[in-house]
């Protein structure tokens, strides 16, 4: 994925727009049972303000840095050490 960032035409890496159960863990402390549940109320959010709800095990995160009051950044910088 790193080669594909790099390649000409390209201006960076996608952006991740889905926080899992892993940043959720990390961002409050809690333990899986509750990330995955935390998950489940944010997609109920999104489905009821008639937005986009992800799938199993993700969830927006705008809807969750909002719904808990996390800066964008500190949500980014946690998505971004997970994922390396």
């Amino acid at each position: 994925m790193q080669a594909l960032a790099g390649a000409p035409g390209v201006s960076g890496a996608a952006m991740t727009t889905y926080i899992t159960a892993a940043d959720v863990m990390k961002l409050l402390g809690c333990k899986e049972n509750k990330a995955y549940q935390t998950i489940r109320e944010v997609n109920n959010v999104a489905r009821e303000a008639g937005k986009f709800a992800y799938g199993q095990g993700k969830a927006s995160k705008y809807l969750f840095a909002e719904k808990f009051g996390i800066p964008m950044d500190v949500v980014n910088a946690v998505i971004e050490n997970n994922r390396e």
